[in-house]
């Protein structure tokens, strides 16, 4: 406050001066006096109609500086004094070198000034409150209308509606509506993969349940299509263990999804696993070269898990093999060799799909409960070409 209300004293002094000393300068709503006084002369003179005692008053308070400029030449001096309660601003300047002139202010115009400047905020402070409620408003309503794109679309996927969701955007929201897309593709891929799966196990269970209920109907009648009992019941029997063998893989292929978050820190030695699986395979499939280049190396997992899906590699392996297998195993990395015909590279992916149909016309879960188990255990699973058969390839 001080260094404002001696700003109002330096511009009013100004104008003072430089209208040649002219009452018609001067700004009366300010309080603001002005004297003028002459050294050769020595005379000190008011510019406006003052009391005698304010005067005396008035020069009482600022004669001593008034000397002090004088004797040691200075431009200016600015200084307060407290007087009958009342704080006087003033300020000497020298306007030449005969003459001086000292300004001075009553505390009173300062409450006048608070007031100004208490306007002068509230003002600034309605005038930014504006701004900010406008840009708020334009922000909101900029966030509102995706917002409300998105909620339609979230509600259409749950309401399983065709619904499409253009938001062109890089922000956040953007980021949010794009994922939503990839989300719904994803979702819509799933369900085809479903649909068509649920397709093709109703198909590869129908074959033996209908011919369990043929056979068995027919023995009821007395009715042996195979000529005796026996061989009649030995297809029922059959039929019955290739129905529980393709539900025990539905089911195993669930657990597998279940226990994808409870993988813990057992590890598996593959050598001996896979020397195991060779062993009784030599016994199966004594047509079948089998030929291994084994290191002794372990895989993060549970023995029985691997096991189960080497098993699945090698039987899909035998049913296109020729005449050689080939087992490799090294540090993190197992392949399996078959020298049967090449697979389709168009989309490779898909073998690893439930009931994908193969190339002969063969479908399953094996590869799949192949490709669940390794990426359980963080590995990756390829099938590729080689020069002379197909590998499957299992590695970090």
């Amino acid at each position: 406050m001080d260094n404002e209300m001696y700003d109002v004293l330096t511009r009013s002094q100004n104008d003072f001066y430089s209208y040649d000393f002219s009452p018609d300068a001067l700004d009366s709503e300010k309080q603001i006096y002005h004297f003028t006084y002459c050294v050769s002369e020595d005379t000190l003179r008011s510019s406006q109609k003052i009391s005698a005692k304010k005067f005396q008053v008035l020069d009482y308070a600022f004669q001593d500086d008034l000397l002090k400029v004088i004797k040691k030449n200075k431009k200016k001096l600015q200084a307060k004094v407290k007087m009958n309660d009342e704080t006087i601003y003033y300020q000497i300047a020298r306007a030449d070198s005969d003459n001086y002139i000292i300004s001075i202010v009553y505390s009173e115009y300062s409450k006048t000034l608070i007031n100004s400047l208490k306007g002068q905020v509230i003002n600034i402070f309605y005038g930014a409150l504006f701004v900010i409620a406008l840009v708020l408003f334009i922000w909101v309503s900029s966030l509102i209308k995706p917002l409300k794109l998105i909620k339609n679309y979230i509600d259409d996927i749950k309401e399983d509606k065709e619904s499409t969701l253009h938001i062109d955007r890089r922000d956040e929201i953007g980021i949010v509506s794009s994922s939503l897309i990839e989300m719904k593709e994803e979702i819509d891929k799933q369900n085809e993969i479903k649909e068509e799966m649920i397709h093709n196990i109703s198909h590869d269970l129908k074959t033996p349940i209908a011919l369990i209920q043929t056979y068995a109907q027919s023995i009821k009648d007395d009715v042996y299509p195979y000529g005796d009992k026996d061989s009649s019941v030995d297809v029922i029997l059959e039929n019955t263990n290739r129905l529980e063998k393709k539900v025990r893989s539905l089911l195993y292929l669930n657990r597998l999804d279940y226990l994808s978050g409870q993988v813990g820190d057992e590890v598996c030695s593959m050598k001996e696993l896979i020397e195991h699986i060779v062993y009784q395979l030599n016994a199966m499939h004594p047509d079948i070269e089998i030929i291994t280049e084994l290191q002794d190396t372990y895989f993060k997992g549970d023995e029985e898990y691997w096991r189960i899906c080497i098993e699945n590699i090698i039987e899909n392996a035998s049913r296109y093999v020729n005449y050689t297998i080939k087992v490799i195993l090294k540090n993190q990395y197992l392949e399996i060799f078959n020298d049967g015909e090449p697979i389709d590279n168009s989309n490779p992916e898909s073998l690893f799909q439930p009931y994908e149909i193969g190339h002969k016309g063969q479908f399953g879960l094996g590869l799949s409960i192949v490709y669940k188990t390794v990426t359980m255990y963080g590995f990756k699973v390829e099938a590729l070409n080689r020069k002379d058969g197909v590998s499957f390839v299992i590695h970090k």
